[in-house]
């Protein structure tokens, strides 16, 4: 009969070398526990997490849809603002001039006129979130020169003198017939509000709008450039009004004032159709938004379906793995307790 030798070492080592296996399975549970996901979603889903990274990276896509659409509605409610200011403005010297003879216009209308138009540059320039709003594609620039409006009265006064020998303001200014003024202000001073004078003297915008992605699959212009017809039939309004015609005859003065009028007419309806175009936008970003909830909400539910844990199974588990890591512990004492020596006599 043979007996086969057994080490005191090797029987300490044995329930040491499962406490770090169980240490680790404590870990795992308590985390399950604490987030109610897989600790390792690979090892527990296999084949399946492809599906669940491709969920993850969906839903992330969509966060990043939504902060972006948050930024691009302030944008647009800021533009909106804007706009509203401007033709509130335009609508208010149209009412103000609205009765007045043509010689009282002319003259009320050239004592406002820098202020229109030193209004209307600081309103082109309207930033928000660090973006100039009527830039276009340009945002990191003010879309209207600083110089703009001083530039574009000397050069409609220099554009007068040039046509009729004489400044604005002169005496024999008198003596030009209707005609002469409406050709001149229809043709030579229109010109200056066209490309590619309107460019060289005013803007430094883009003529490309702002085009924003709002969805997973959509795309919608978010901006209106400073290049639009309503902005140049409003400064052109303002410098005419600012050319000091009040010497001219009565005749005269009445198609100045009417070019005004018509200017200012045209002007506040392009803003009212700005502020339509820019109203489409902000209701198909609200739809957007809408959508991109209602996806980010199933995308939420199915990654939950894939990794979600049952927290009474991990409970169960995260104390089965501490008793037993406890009983362990306890009988690596015990087994630390036996020596030859408490029999030796």
């Amino acid at each position: 009969m043979t007996t086969s030798y057994i080490s005191s070492l090797s029987l300490w080592n044995a329930p040491r070398s499962g406490a770090a296996k169980l240490q680790s399975e404590i870990a795992d549970a308590t985390r399950e526990i604490a987030e109610g996901r897989y600790a390792d979603v690979g090892l527990a889903l296999g084949g399946q997490v492809s599906r669940s990274l491709s969920l993850r990276q969906s839903a992330a896509e969509i966060a990043v849809l939504k902060d972006g659409n948050g930024v691009t509605a302030l944008r647009l409610g800021a533009s909106q603002g804007t706009l509203q200011q401007m033709q509130k403005s335009a609508d208010a010297t149209f009412a103000s001039l609205t009765g007045l003879t043509a010689d009282k216009r002319v003259a009320a209308m050239a004592a406002s006129a820098d202020d229109t138009l030193a209004s209307l540059t600081a309103l082109l320039n309207t930033k928000a979130t660090g973006q100039a709003l009527f830039a276009g594609t340009n945002t990191g620039t003010g879309p209207i020169r600083d110089d703009a409006a001083a530039n574009a009265k000397a050069n409609a006064a220099a554009a007068f003198k040039l046509a009729f020998g004489f400044p604005p303001g002169d005496a024999r200014s008198a003596t030009l017939t209707a005609s002469q003024i409406q050709n001149f202000l229809e043709g030579t001073v229109a010109a200056q509000f066209a490309d590619p004078n309107w460019g060289t003297t005013w803007s430094q915008a883009s003529g490309t709008a702002v085009t924003s992605r709002i969805s997973l699959s959509e795309t919608v212009t978010t901006s209106v450039t400073a290049d639009a017809a309503p902005f140049r039939q409003l400064a052109q309004a303002a410098v005419v009004a600012g050319l000091g015609l009040t010497g001219l005859s009565a005749e005269a003065q009445d198609v100045v004032s009417g070019r005004v009028m018509g200017l200012l007419s045209k002007g506040s309806a392009g803003l009212v159709s700005l502020q339509a175009d820019l109203g489409r936008s902000q209701s198909r970003l609200a739809d957007a938004n809408t959508r991109l909830d209602a996806q980010a909400d199933l995308i939420t539910k199915e990654i939950a379906r894939l990794e979600a844990v049952d927290p009474a199974e991990a409970k169960t588990r995260l104390n089965a793995a501490t008793t037993q890591l406890q009983m362990s512990y306890s009988l690596t004492a015990q087994l630390q307790e036996l020596s030859l020596l408490k029999y030796v006599a």
